[in-house]
């Protein structure tokens, strides 16, 4: 047999050619001195329980307990919220009561309370260049009681992420101050009521090696009351948690190397010559 020379024009044609010689020295099928051959290298089987291992795989990230960082209120008040929040904890969560009352015959407008709690949370360094990737839910339920002429509560989540907190704020992030989702919008203080929301949130963000991204979290309440009565009982409360069930407080990340995008993108290419 000839062995074929490869061109630098890289000529395939003639391996179109069956090598009929070859095929005719095979053994028999039923050649009793046939043995099951060896050395077809590895399976695909551990490249695919890696992927698929990699692909169902995140990684958890505590958040700070959450800081209030502002509290606003009538001038009436006499200094102090009647929106009460317990001490937080390190589980995502910002707890609320109150109790509140407004004579009929009051003169002026409604009155309003608004209040906020931020959380910073600080990412691992990245390995690699890459993406970030990132997950979470923000949920929100109120226990309302009341009767008044005006009594609506409100609830929102601003959200912020930055590749490298040694470089920006993620409290400086563009958009920052529009809340990402308003969970409770209006509810209105009536007997009875618990009203609950959720939403799921996913993204990414764009890292160089030695990167150190944050993101930042601010939890908001607010209410608008006028002539009557309000309470909010506990279990009214906002809390960050993962995007599927799980204990509050924690969010999911990963990094994706850049290599690993890049070959991504070319998986669907077709094997052909041109």
């Amino acid at each position: 047999m000839t062995i074929a020379t490869m061109t630098d024009a890289r000529d395939l044609s003639r391996f179109d050619e069956l090598p009929v010689e070859l095929i005719d020295e095979l053994p028999e099928a039923g050649d009793a001195t046939t043995t099951r051959r060896s050395g077809l290298g590895n399976s695909f089987d551990r490249v695919q329980s890696g992927i698929q291992g990699w692909l169902r795989h995140w990684e958890p990230l505590q958040l700070p307990a959450f800081t209030a960082v502002r509290d606003v209120m009538p001038d009436d008040d006499r200094g102090r919220s009647s929106l009460h929040a317990a001490p937080t904890r390190p589980d995502g969560a910002v707890r609320l009561t109150a109790s509140v009352y407004d004579r009929p015959n009051r003169s002026g407008g409604p009155l309003a309370w608004s209040r906020n709690w931020a959380s910073l949370a600080v990412l691992p360094p990245a390995r690699e260049a890459g993406r970030l990737f990132y997950r979470f839910s923000a949920a929100s339920r109120l226990v309302l009681d009341g009767q008044a002429d005006l009594s609506l509560v409100s609830t929102s989540v601003n959200f912020g992420v930055v590749a490298d907190a040694a470089k920006q704020s993620p409290f400086q992030t563009p958009g920052f101050a529009t809340p990402i989702v308003r969970p409770l919008v209006g509810v209105q203080c009536r007997a009875d009521v618990d009203a609950t929301s959720s939403q799921t949130f996913e993204g990414s963000i764009a890292v160089r090696q030695g990167d150190t991204p944050a993101m930042a979290f601010v939890i908001g309440t607010d209410l608008l009351f006028e002539h009557g009565w309000v309470r909010m009982h506990e279990g009214s409360s906002t809390w960050i948690g993962p995007s599927e069930a799980g204990a509050s407080g924690t969010i999911e990340f990963r990094y994706a190397p850049a290599a690993l995008l890049r070959l991504l993108g070319h998986l669907d290419d077709p094997h052909t010559v041109d």
